[in-house]
């Protein structure tokens, strides 16, 4: 089964509705242009949804809120509030960037399938980024490795390793599966912890993890926005087709100590 494409009556409605209110266009420039120069972020990949608007020069606006699983009346409600405030018209959306997972099943299938139903029924590029990367984007750079953590429930956090290369965040490894007091067993050097970081994970943590602040916390879309915008006018965008959500596989109970110290290696 190919899962980027719809399967549930909600996602199949979301597509229908941005294809009524998209006017249809041509061709899809694989770079900005100055007729559609405005690339629409799109994160939905947990209960914080955020949404934002990006030109050349600024990020136009940004609205992040908790949705619960409330996402896809509240998402497109939010796409078109933010593009009234700034008077976007449809027609200046060349780009959709969005938010591809891991995250809640629900969460990011709604994502997908409103930037795919945007893209395919205007021809717009679209661009993948993982939940991961959004985080990793908006940390500052103290020398230290990153933790970047999305919670998928259960006591449990989806986990990516990134390193400082060249002043920026590089993957460092595969991403994990790990339950909170896995991952806070795991830490045994000084390292900064950020994204999902919930109340429970906090007091688990040692003196080696260093949280990063509330608002560095925040899966922000402005920061979706920069990284989609930075690909986008270097032409790595992705198929509308074959882009495909990232899905937390389950790891067994008996694995999560083991995986915890690859991942701290």
């Amino acid at each position: 089964m190919d899962h980027g494409e719809p399967q549930t009556v909600e996602e199949r409605d979301m597509i229908g509705e941005a294809r009524l209110s998209l006017p249809a266009e041509t061709v899809p420039s694989p770079i900005p242009n100055f007729s559609s120069p405005i690339l629409l972020a799109i994160d939905t990949c947990t209960n914080r949804s955020s949404v934002a608007l990006r030109d050349g020069q600024v990020l136009r606006a940004e609205s992040s809120w908790e949705s619960d699983r409330r996402h896809t009346a509240a998402v497109s409600a939010q796409i078109r509030r933010l593009m009234d405030s700034c008077d976007i018209k449809a027609a200046q959306i060349g780009a959709v960037a969005v938010a591809i997972g891991p995250g809640s099943f629900t969460g990011v299938r709604c994502g997908l399938a409103i930037a795919k139903g945007m893209a395919s029924a205007r021809d717009l590029v679209v661009i993948g980024v993982a939940a991961f990367d959004i985080i990793a984007s908006a940390q500052p750079n103290l020398n230290l490795p990153l933790l970047t953590l999305v919670e998928i429930g259960r006591e449990r956090v989806a986990v990516q390793r990134y390193e400082w290369q060249d002043g920026r965040p590089v993957v460092a490894g595969e991403w994990r599966i790990l339950a909170w007091r896995d991952l806070a067993a795991s830490i045994d050097a000084p390292i900064w912890v950020c994204g999902d970081v919930p109340a429970g994970l906090m007091a688990l943590l040692g003196q080696n993890a260093i949280v990063a602040p509330a608002p560095l916390n925040l899966r922000r879309a402005g920061y979706l926005a920069e990284i989609g915008y930075e690909r986008w006018a270097s032409g790595k965008v992705d198929d509308v087709l074959t882009l495909t959500p990232i899905y937390p596989p389950e790891n067994k109970p008996q694995e999560q100590s083991r995986i915890g110290a690859q991942l701290m290696q």
